[in-house]
């Protein structure tokens, strides 16, 4: 008997339901924000609604393990339900929840971290309240594309690389907002078809970089000139898709104020969305790390954590990835005479070995979504006393937690703070200390 097995038939996918509208109950609200009902025992995902919502709804393909739909009409409020705040909602794709009461709404959010936890089994000795932050959000990213001679700048549809023209938000701080129509007319004076806009207030005005593929002309330099001028921007520049950025204009220096200490991070820098965002985080950071004589901070940027740390008989090592945000960090520090070693060092690819921690006595890390699971071995060797997480991806975070935990550190406290209103993304600080017996 031959030893080669019959060739094996593939398995044909699952037939995509074929569109119908259904009337169902939503019972819970997902974690993407979207209400979730029941069809035949299979979860049907809607977006707009709450628990307690009759609705008709349009099966509209499969999603994971459920179906995807879209609401039709709305046949019965749930109790949960309240007036949306903004006049684009159910458009734009900025906002999911603007429809959900504040205490569910709080529930939904902090249950985005409990869930997170749950599924690494873990259980902090203390979950500290939901920090809400007021919707005043100082950066944001705006979409803009044409059509014939008109210029559509805003945020893109939900789901859709369509472009809803904003004429407000409730979420951005009103300098953002009054950016909007000189965007516009300077746009549509250009020969741009589509691109992004990335705007951060600064306390010194606002800090633009245009990304669009078009490549510019000594008149289209002389228009972003005059806009800047017009707008009062403390600093512009361009950047080809996937290429370096290009300064345009600089009036003035964009500053940032990490703690007492001015800092001008280099154009299109990552900065907390809100300031009160920032603060809640280094206030539940600075509370952490106590009175720690020796701190690292990973994932370091400009220096919105190292900065505050920062005070005389303190040594502090500050580690990032990029060269641009820590030169300037560099910078700050030399410039106000603090005791910081920078050193750049992408810790995705070379995490920092745990003899180059010895001696730390608390550690912060504030990396991106992706977390820092190549780092976390390193920390468990090093043997340090305190450890303080922050991160913006419950579900990364409690990973890297459990690669802690399990290498000996307990789970002291941990604090939600919501700077990103309606949405499903959520901010949070973790503190872990180092068992006695570890």
């Amino acid at each position: 008997m031959s030893g080669r097995r019959p060739p094996q038939r593939k398995r044909r996918p699952a037939p995509t339901p074929a569109a119908r509208v259904v009337e169902l109950l939503v019972r819970e609200i997902g974690a993407r924000g979207d209400g979730i009902a029941a069809l035949d025992g299979v979860p049907v995902y809607i977006p707009f609604t709450v628990a307690g919502d009759r609705v008709l709804a349009r099966i509209d393909g499969r999603r994971g393990d459920g179906l995807a739909a879209i609401l039709v009409e709305l046949l019965s409020p749930g109790p949960q339900r309240v007036q949306p705040a903004c006049s684009h909602y159910g458009r734009c794709g900025g906002c999911n929840l603007q429809h959900l009461a504040e205490e569910p709404y709080r529930t939904w959010k902090t249950g985005l971290l409990t869930d997170a936890l749950a599924r690494q089994r873990l259980e902090p000795a203390r979950f500290a309240p939901l920090i809400r932050c007021p919707p005043a959000r100082r950066r944001a990213v705006f979409a803009f594309e044409r059509d014939r001679d008109r210029i559509t700048v805003g945020f893109n549809a939900r789901a859709s690389h369509a472009v809803i023209d904003l004429d407000h938000c409730p979420l951005l701080a009103p300098p953002l907002v009054a950016v909007l129509a000189p965007l516009r007319s300077l746009l549509a004076d250009m020969d741009v078809g589509h691109g992004d806009v990335a705007a951060t207030l600064t306390e010194t005005g606002l800090d633009i970089v245009i990304e669009a593929e078009a490549r510019l002309d000594l008149f289209d330099r002389e228009r972003l000139a005059a806009f800047s001028e017009r707008a009062d921007l403390a600093r512009l520049s361009w950047r080809l898709p996937g290429g370096p950025i290009e300064p345009i204009a600089r009036r003035r220096a964009a500053i940032q104020r990490f703690g007492p200490v001015p800092v001008e991070p280099p154009p299109g820098a990552f900065t907390q969305p809100t300031k009160e965002g920032e603060d809640a985080i280094v206030r539940q950071v600075m509370g952490a790390v106590g009175e720690a004589k020796r701190v690292a901070d990973l994932y370091a940027g400009s220096g919105s954590l190292t900065l505050p740390l920062a005070r005389p008989g303190r040594r502090i090592l500050a580690v990032e990835g990029e060269e641009a945000p820590a030169r300037a960090l560099m910078a700050a520090a030399r410039a106000a005479g603090l005791d910081i070693e920078v050193e750049i060092r992408d810790l995705a690819r070379r995490p920092l070995p745990a003899h180059g921690l010895n001696g730390i006595e608390a550690l912060v890390f504030d990396p991106p979504r992706a977390g820092a699971s190549a780092q976390m071995p390193e920390i468990v060797a090093a043997r340090i006393p305190v450890v303080v997480a922050v991160s913006c991806n419950p579900a990364t975070l409690a990973r890297d937690l459990r690669i802690l935990v399990d290498g000996g550190y307990r789970l002291d406290e941990i604090t939600p703070i919501d700077q990103f209103p309606w949405s499903p993304h959520l901010e949070a600080v973790a503190v872990l200390r180092l068992n006695p017996c570890c």
